[in-house]
């Protein structure tokens, strides 16, 4: 992914996007969020940074996120859940 050039403020989240991109002459007012994975207390001070009000709930609960998009891939022939899955050797 590359930051969108024009914008006033970037958040960055990620170990590997602050890095590549943390000399980007694009963005005009980065907002890094380290870690890997970045914690969701810091998405959620960045959002504040860069202006964007949250309903703190969506950071509270976003753990469930990925249980309930699972559920719509239920019982569909084409989904292979194998392929989200981590195997150890």
């Amino acid at each position: 992914m590359k930051p969108t050039k024009g914008m006033n403020k970037t958040i960055l989240v990620g170990k590997c996007m602050v890095k590549a991109h943390k000399d980007n002459p694009d963005i005009k007012e980065m907002i890094p969020v380290k870690g890997c994975p970045a914690t969701f207390k810091d998405l959620e001070i960045a959002f504040l940074k860069a202006g964007i009000k949250a309903d703190p709930m969506i950071f509270e609960y976003a753990h469930m996120g990925p249980g309930l998009m699972m559920e719509r891939y239920k019982d569909k022939p084409e989904f292979d859940e194998t392929f989200f899955a981590i195997e150890t050797t």
